[in-house]
């Protein structure tokens, strides 16, 4: 794939992989600019070290094998964190996935199945069904979003007056406007804790949404047609629990504090070990410089791929997939019911946009 090709997927970090060089090089995404000044530091201290051991009654090397022993130990506990870390991104990716499809394949089988039914009440059910979907899978990628910008995710703008009213009713939080539900909760909650109680919320109210097309179409759906839709909103919100599982349980702290308080030992102890080896100095100082970049940068990966939601080159761009399906949606909706109804859904998806107020929008062309 040319490199050209590779930059316009636009979803995070790409690159050329047919060319070594080019993999080696590429500052968009690599940890070199965070490891190398470790690679610096521990040359510099090894200079020091080479520097005070040739004076006279100063002996600082140290037995290698002590340290030989603690080397395979950091050894497998930076692989294994390298390992795990790679499982949860994956598990992360896998969760957004289940989200992005069920939301897609929901709006689609809820058109194909009532197609026939060509009324303006078929086609408000249809128009509201499906911006609820799209509001519940946006209102998702707010709380993944939460951590990183603190945007409460009632008060996103795709809320009318009236979708924000209720969110606040409903949750164990004192908002300063209007009724809440803290009276019957049994502790203190958080922000961050009522924010990913909304989208439970909006499922329900779309399951109800999906029961109304009993009084809103003249040929309702059978039962197992019915059952379709409620399995799609059933696998959403399995993909969804899957991230708050994500997000709630971080990488055990004991272990990443064990494994970087043996890595950081051993990585900067490396150079009184290698004092008695017969190697110049310039030789001591390459070693240390290719030991730490690998020992610093499987550290560094492990840190990336931690959280891989946010601002960083390697961060997945959950809110611009999630416009790509709210596009598909419109096309959806514009081939059932026309341009006016598509416009409607769009004005309520995109309240800032139609009022002419430049914005800046995550976007990506990737299709998912």
């Amino acid at each position: 794939m040319a490199v050209n090709d590779v930059d316009k997927l636009g979803y995070t970090v790409t690159y050329e992989s047919e060319s070594h060089w080019k993999v080696i090089t590429q500052m968009w995404g690599s940890v070199w600019p965070k490891v190398v000044p470790y690679c610096m530091l521990n040359v510099l201290i090894t200079l020091i070290i080479e520097w005070l051991n040739g004076k006279e009654d100063i002996n600082l090397a140290i037995s290698e094998k002590g340290h030989s022993f603690m080397g395979f130990l950091v050894a497998f506990l930076v692989v294994s964190r390298v390992n795990l870390a790679i499982g949860r991104y994956n598990e992360s990716r896998g969760c957004l996935g289940v989200m992005y499809r069920e939301s897609r394949e929901l709006v689609q089988n809820m058109v194909a199945l009532s197609q026939y039914n060509t009324d303006d009440k078929a086609k408000e059910w249809r128009n509201e069904t499906a911006y609820q979907t799209c509001l519940l899978l946006r209102v998702a990628m707010g709380v993944i979003d939460y951590p990183e910008y603190f945007v409460n995710v009632w008060e996103l703008d795709e809320l009318d007056d009236f979708e924000r009213a209720s969110m606040k009713k409903y949750i164990y939080l004192d908002t300063g406007s209007g009724p809440n539900a803290l009276r019957w909760s049994h502790g203190q909650r958080t922000e961050y804790e009522e924010n990913m109680r909304v989208p439970i919320r909006l499922s329900y109210l779309l399951r109800k949404q999906i029961r109304k097309m009993r009084k809103m179409l003249a040929e309702p759906f059978t039962p197992p047609q019915e059952m379709k839709l409620m399995g799609s909103v059933d696998s959403f919100m399995g993909g969804y629990f899957g991230m708050r599982k994500f997000m709630t349980t971080p990488f055990p702290f004991p272990l990443v504090q064990m494994a970087r308080t043996f890595l950081y030992f051993y990585v900067f102890t490396v150079s009184f070990v290698l004092l008695k080896d017969d190697s110049s100095a310039l030789t001591h100082c390459i070693t240390i410089f290719i030991l730490t970049f690998g020992f610093m940068g499987l550290e560094y990966v492990s840190i990336e791929l931690d959280n891989p939601f946010g601002e960083d080159d390697n961060d997945f761009d959950n809110l611009g997939m999630a416009c790509t399906a709210f596009e598909d949606t419109y096309l959806t909706i514009l081939e059932i019911d026309g341009p006016e109804w598509t416009d409607r859904l769009h004005r309520r998806l995109n309240p800032i946009r139609n009022t002419g107020v430049d914005t800046a929008v995550e976007s990506t062309p990737l299709l998912v």
